[in-house]
C-alpha cells in the first residue's frame, strides 16, 4: 500500500510538473481554412514594404487531404508573412513555432518582437516532399524591454513555400 501512495504521489508531482512547464497554445489560425476577400488568410498579413509585383501568396487545398496550406513564392525579395494579432511576451520566454513545409528555397519560422520590430528567426531549406519544421525562439535580453510578439513565416528571395499545420506556444520563463 505504502508503494501505490509513493508512486501516485511521485504520478501527481510529475502531472503537476508538466503542468506548469506547458506552454499557452497561440490562435494563430495556421491551418488557414478561411480567407478574407483578398484570399488572405485570417489572421494574417503581407508585410507589404518586402511584397513585390513578382511575389505571390496564395491558399491551396493540399492533395489527397482536406488541409489548407499557404504557398508564398517571391522572386526578387523576402517575404514576410505574419500574424496580424500580437500576444504578450518577456525576456527569457520562448515561442515554439511547428509547421509542415514543402517547396523550394530558404524559408524560416520566425517572430517579431515589440516595441522595436526586431526579429529572431530559425532557417531551413525546403525540399519537395512535406517536412516537420520546428522553432525554439527565445525572448532576448534588450535595452528597450520586449512587451510582445507575433509569429512570422519567411521566404527568402527566389524561394516558393507551401505552410501547412503551423502551431505556436508560448512557454514562460521559469522563475
Amino acid at each position: 500500500m505504502k508503494k501505490v501512495r509513493i508512486l501516485m504521489a511521485a504520478a501527481a508531482i510529475f502531472s503537476l510538473n508538466g503542468f506548469l512547464f506547458a506552454g499557452e497554445k497561440l490562435d494563430i489560425k495556421g491551418d488557414f481554412v478561411k480567407c478574407r476577400a483578398d484570399g488572405i488568410p485570417d489572421g494574417w498579413v503581407v508585410h507589404s514594404k518586402n511584397f513585390d509585383e513578382a511575389g505571390k501568396v496564395s491558399v491551396n487545398t493540399v492533395p489527397d487531404t482536406e488541409k489548407k496550406a499557404v504557398q508564398i513564392t517571391s522572386k526578387t525579395k523576402a517575404i514576410h508573412f505574419y500574424t496580424t494579432e500580437t500576444w504578450p511576451s518577456v525576456k527569457g520566454d520562448r515561442c515554439v513555432i511547428k509547421a509542415m513545409v514543402k517547396g523550394s528555397g530558404q524559408g524560416s519560422l520566425s517572430v517579431y518582437l515589440y516595441p522595436g520590430g526586431v526579429m529572431a528567426n530559425k532557417g531551413f531549406q525546403a525540399t519537395e516532399e512535406w517536412t516537420d519544421v520546428a522553432a525554439e525562439l527565445i525572448t532576448p535580453d534588450r535595452p528597450e524591454p520586449v512587451e510582445k510578439l507575433r509569429v512570422v513565416l519567411a521566404v527568402s528571395p527566389g524561394a516558393s513555400i507551401e505552410f501547412m499545420d503551423v502551431t505556436a506556444e508560448i512557454v514562460k520563463k521559469q522563475e
